[in-house]
This record gives structure tokens, sequence and C-alpha cells, in this order.
């Protein structure tokens, strides 16, 4: 098993940062500063070199600087057998970048979701302690997140599925220009492209649900001191290439009248139960942090599985949301980590072998300590 980190990172004209160039431990860092200072940019500038997307929800564009035509990340990861040099960059001008565009080493610029296999990490935020209370969406994400790291495939798919579903859409809502014969056409079209690519999705899915879902319940089991059981389930209406297709021909006439397409994988949820009740429902606010616990150590568990690579650990203002009991279990179980944690009280975090980096309006301080 080896162990990833980042050694250092440049940054330009990303949000707040306009420049800054920085060196870590390769064990636990901690970024300190006031509310709205830039703490959580310099955690989500991390997180893109992994490929992924905002965990914020920002479109590439939006986290280009105030008066600044474009953005570019470039930072240096090792995993201890081989050093990566990885660069992500979004521009305003150059049509080429007008999306966000990745490379390593000495490659050329490609689509930033190339450059995911390269650097791994686990992101802890604020919006993933809504998991369970939240909409669908959010545990949909936190699924395919993972699954964009860890399997190219499944990026492929998933593009094309959202693809298909958007020209779908567009199609309801214009159905009225096409005549039957073209109609039947397009749709046959739509939701070949819809089963085929959200068959792939769906196992893939249920597979990470089953098991992250088995590891997270044994974490949550030694958090609760084995007072609840959890569960996790992947709620699916179709399990077949045949059956997604039958319920996207049960729905056409749904789908018609409300313009936009009601059956897929773009539909579905993962549900967590607690003894067998919904966790949405029954949950208290500490058993719902306690099962996000739970997911997200699982989650590093299943990375570090699968592909032979202790991932980096982001949390970002997350401690500062629980007790002390579950900062200490959280921060046992990722021991031997390198770790980033955000916070606004550097000294509510009882970590005495840390190096401190200080964040105020953008400029950023590695402070020795």
């Amino acid at each position: 098993m080896s162990k990833q980190y980042i050694k250092d990172i440049k940054i330009r004209g990303f949000r707040n940062i306009d420049a800054a160039e920085l060196t870590f431990s390769d064990g636990i860092n901690i970024i300190y500063g006031e509310n709205a200072q830039g703490k959580t940019n310099l955690v989500e500038a991390i997180w893109l070199l992994s490929g992924g997307k905002s965990f914020r929800g920002s479109k590439d564009r939006e986290m280009i600087g105030f008066d600044r035509d474009s953005f570019r990340i470039e930072g240096n990861v090792t995993n201890g057998e081989r050093d990566i040099n990885i660069t992500v960059a979004c521009s305003k001008t150059n049509p080429k970048f007008s999306s966000r565009m990745g490379k390593t080493d000495r490659k050329d610029f490609d689509r930033a979701s190339l450059i995911a296999g390269s650097f791994y990490c686990v992101i802890f935020s604020p919006v993933h302690l809504n998991i369970i209370s939240g909409g669908p969406v959010l545990r949909r994400k936190f699924a395919d997140a993972c699954l964009c790291q860890l399997n190219l495939p499944f990026i492929d798919r998933y593009r094309r599925y959202n693809r298909a579903l958007a020209t779908r859409n567009a199609f309801l809502k214009n159905i009225k220009k096409y005549d039957d014969i073209r109609q039947e056409s397009i749709f046959n079209s739509l939701d070949d492209a819809l089963c085929q690519n959200g068959y792939y999705i769906y196992k893939q899915r249920k597979r990470f649900c089953d098991t992250v879902g088995e590891r997270a319940a044994e974490y949550y089991k030694n958090i609760s001191g084995d007072r609840e059981k959890l569960t996790v389930v992947y709620k699916n209406r179709a399990d077949s290439r045949e059956s997604m297709k039958n319920g996207l021909l049960n729905s056409r006439e749904k789908d018609i009248y409300t313009g936009s397409t009601n059956f897929g994988v773009h539909r579905e949820d993962i549900e967590f139960y607690l003894d067998g009740k919904p966790a949405k429902d029954y949950a208290s606010q500490g058993q719902q942090r306690s099962i996000v616990i739970a997911l997200k150590l699982a989650e590093s568990d299943m990375m570090e599985n699968f592909t032979e690579i202790s991932p980096v650990i982001l949390l970002d203002d997350v401690l500062s949301e629980l007790d002390f009991q579950r900062q200490d279990y959280l921060l046992n179980n990722i021991r031997g980590k390198q770790v980033f944690i955000t916070t606004c009280e550097c000294e509510r975090i009882r970590l005495s072998d840390s190096k401190k980096i200080y964040v105020e309006n953008g400029r950023i301080k590695e402070i020795c300590m």
C-alpha cells in the first residue's frame, strides 16, 4: 500500500486567490483564518487536481477570479513510487479552455476529467452533512464523485447518459414540431442511449452502495457504541436494460405532459436506515453526522482497497460541527494519510503535530510553529 500526498501547489487567478505557492506536510495541514477569507478556495483548488468538478456545485468559469481572464492550478503529487505533475486550467478568453482542462506531466491539455486516477481525494464538506436529510441529488453526487475518480469508463457513460437526457428533455419540450413517425424514431434512439448507459451507471452505483454500506455499518457501530444498526440501500426502479426500456415507455405519456424525463438513474436514490427506520425521518442531528462520518471513512477505505493507494483527506469546515468524541474518532481513523483541515478556530482542533497555513483575504501564509 502506497501513501499518496501532494507536495506543493501553485495557484493563479483562482477565486480570491490571486497568486499562491505553497509546500505541504505529508501529514496534517491546518488551514485557518476568519470566515470568507479563502480557506475553502484553497481546499477546492487541491480537490480539482483529482479531475473532479467543484464540490460546491460551481461552474468552471465561475471559479475564475474577479478581474482575471483565467485560472491555473499546478500541483506535484507523489505516491512513494511515482511523482506526478498535475495542472488544471480554465479561461474566459481562450476557447480551448472555456471549460476546465487538465494534464499530467508533459502531456497535452485535454478534458479535466481525463486526469482522474492520477490523484485520489476524499472530500468532507458541510454539504455532506446534508446527505442524509437533503434531496436525492446530494446522495447521487456522493456516489458518483467517488466512482468518477476510480472508474474512467464511468465518467464516459455518465457524460453520455446526461447528453442523451438533455437531448430527450429538449425534444419533449418541442415534441409538437415532429410527426408521429419521427417522434417514435427519436424516442427509440434516445431511450436506447439512456438504457445502455443507465444500466452501466446502475450497476456501478449498486456495487458502490453495497461495498461502502457494509464498511460504513462497521464504522457506525463503533461510533454509536453498537446502539443502532446502519443499512445503506440503493433505491432503483429497474435492474436491467429491458426493465429500463419498459420504464421509459410506461412514463412516456407523463414525460410528454411534463416536458421532462421522469424515469431513469437520474431519478434514483440512496437510502439510509437505522434499525430499519429511515434515517432522514428519524435520525437525530448527531446520528446523521455519525452516519456521514462512517460513509466518508468507508469511501476512503474503498478507494484505498481499489487503488492500493491511500487517498488525501480534505476536511472543509466540518470538525467545528462535531463534538470532541466524533472529532477524535474521525482523526484517529485517518492517521497515516495526508489531511487538510480548514477551521476558524485553530486552537479547537486538538492536534499538536501539524503544519499551519493562515489565509486572509485570499493571501496565504505558511506559519512556522
